[in-house]
């Protein structure tokens, strides 16, 4: 797990590149900084967090002879098999699943991503060809963006680096792509929910997507580490990874937010959940008063993002991720994805019956620039690793073959995962309803005379009437396609932020996302 960037083209030098990571420094840790190669002819680098193979995981890798190059941000679940199977014709370095994925090029050519089990963002380099390949995960879990400026393409694992570095048009590489030099090209598409079976009809595979659930959980553990971190909100979906990873290790350590001093939902259900499952369990409790602060200052700049419900969220998140990386963890288990999968958000019921399954798809296929892209942003800004087991790729596509009453069942949401745990967990867990991050931790529900950080802005404001004046002139100028409502201060003060960052010269920035919000009413 790391941060990745390159420059591709004449006249680029290690300098240039050291300039692209710079802003992305935090997604390696301080030992595995500045990971190198360079030449006339591109330049690649690395921030490295070392989790497989960390002495003899260096990056770049390159092949025996030289010409072919290549860096890596994520985790391969199946490096053990891949490398048993290439071993005949490659003799291995390493343990490193970048090692793995030098060679499975090196064997198939550009068909090496289809052997691939797992998240990633990868960039290789054949000199011979003098063409370079980058390429990103299915479901888009690890980010990768790109940008063009004077005959040059710059790449990095986030829209800072790129912001400072080029002046051209920042534009993602969506999840399931391939691009070859400047050539795009999907080798995934994601598929649409089964609407033509009845769900007593598809009863006897609920044991298979139990299983495939546990499969991966299993895969993103390392069985060799002393203990294991996982996130627990309390509610179903987390508390059904932290309990199946309870079942696969012994030394499972949970944490969950909560506001000092008060005793909210979630804490109630994570304490009931770690007493029932006997695991150790960690409070983090930050104080309203770091957050609105870090909120202000950090907020857009680390989530990359002005959507007030992304960006409330990842502040929560990385004070979790804050702490799980000060124990000196190096990667968590999240529960991240379920709702996509299984329908979970309120706003689906909100829509005919007939049209549910296409709403539920639609959060699933904008997963990678929500919440995904939120739980990366976080995490890696705490130099922690966030693994998400449901976005697994047999179990995404398991899910997808369910029929609608797998999902949606009158007021009843996630109706396969919450049967599937129902005799093996609490009642209280398996039928709680969803509530928001901040909400369920204590720290106020997104309405804005309720949510904190809408209480900090307004404070903010307050204080420097001049500055709101300055970013609502600056919003009403930017927002050309309207999509941002500026009688709403939360917004206005995230806007001006992401356009004053530069973010704003990604492509399509400005599109708005549906997201756990009602259709009737923005969050």
């Amino acid at each position: 797990m790391c941060g990745i960037a390159g420059i591709f083209g004449a006249n680029q030098n290690e300098k240039d590149l050291r300039e692209l990571l710079r802003p992305i420094i935090h997604r390696g840790e301080e030992k595995c900084r500045y990971e190198i190669f360079s030449n006339s002819e591109i330049s690649l680098g690395t921030h490295r967090l070392a989790i497989v193979d960390e002495t003899h995981g260096l990056q770049p890798f390159q092949s025996q002879d030289k010409l072919v190059t290549t860096i890596f941000n994520g985790q391969i679940y199946n490096h053990n098999e891949l490398r048993e199977q290439l071993s005949e014709e490659f003799d291995f370095k390493s343990r490193c699943d970048t090692e793995v994925i030098l060679n499975s090029y090196l064997k198939w050519g550009k068909e090496f991503i289809h052997y691939l089990d797992g998240k990633f963002a990868i960039a290789v380099y054949d000199g011979r060809k003098k063409e370079l390949i980058l390429a990103r995960d299915p479901m888009g879990i690890k980010p990768l963006y790109y940008s063009y400026d004077k005959e040059k393409l710059f790449f990095s694992s986030e829209i800072k680096s790129l912001v400072k570095n080029s002046n051209g048009e920042i534009v993602e590489l969506p999840p399931g792509s391939l691009w070859i030099n400047s050539q795009q090209e999907a080798y995934f598409s994601l598929g649409f929910f089964n609407s033509e079976h009845d769900f007593r009809e598809k009863k006897d595979e609920l044991p298979i997507l139990k299983e495939t659930l546990k499969q991966a959980v299993e895969k993103r553990i390392n069985k060799d580490d002393a203990q294991i971190a996982c996130l627990l909100s309390g509610g179903v979906d987390s508390s059904i990874i932290t309990y199946l990873a309870s079942q696969l290790h012994p030394n499972v350590v949970a944490y969950t937010l909560a506001e000092p001093g008060k005793n909210s939902a979630d804490l109630q259900a994570s304490l009931k959940l770690a007493d029932f499952l006997n695991i150790k369990h960690i409070v983090v409790s930050p104080t309203i008063e770091e957050m609105s602060e870090f909120y202000l200052k950090y907020g857009v700049y680390m989530t990359e993002s002005f959507e007030p419900v992304l960006v409330r969220n990842a502040v929560a998140y990385h004070f979790v991720c804050r702490q799980v990386a000060a124990d000196r963890f190096k990667y968590c288990l999240n529960g991240e994805g379920a709702d996509e999968l299984f329908g979970g958000y309120d706003f689906v019921r909100e829509v005919p019956i007939e049209m549910q399954d296409e709403l539920i798809r639609h959060s699933l296929s904008i997963i990678h620039n929500s919440y995904l892209k939120m739980a990366d942003r976080a995490s890696m800004y705490a130099t922690l690793e966030a693994r998400v087991p449901y976005m697994d790729k047999a179990l995404v596509q398991l899910a997808l073959s369910l029929p609608p009453q797998a999902r949606i069942q009158g007021d009843t949401n996630k109706v396969a995962l919450r049967s599937l745990f129902q005799e093996e967990l609490p009642k209280e867990i398996t039928h709680r309803k969803k509530v928001g991050m901040n909400e369920g931790a204590g720290f106020g529900v997104n309405r804005p005379d309720q949510s904190i950080y809408y209480k900090a802005v307004k404070h903010y404001y307050e204080n420097a009437p001049h500055k709101y004046e300055q970013d609502l002139a600056l919003c009403s100028q930017e927002n050309e396609q309207g999509n941002i409502d500026l009688r709403k201060i939360e917004e206005v003060y995230n806007f001006a932020r992401f356009v004053e960052l530069g973010f704003k010269k990604l492509k399509n920035s400005t599109e708005r996302l549906q997201l756990n919000t009602s259709l009737r009413r923005a969050a």
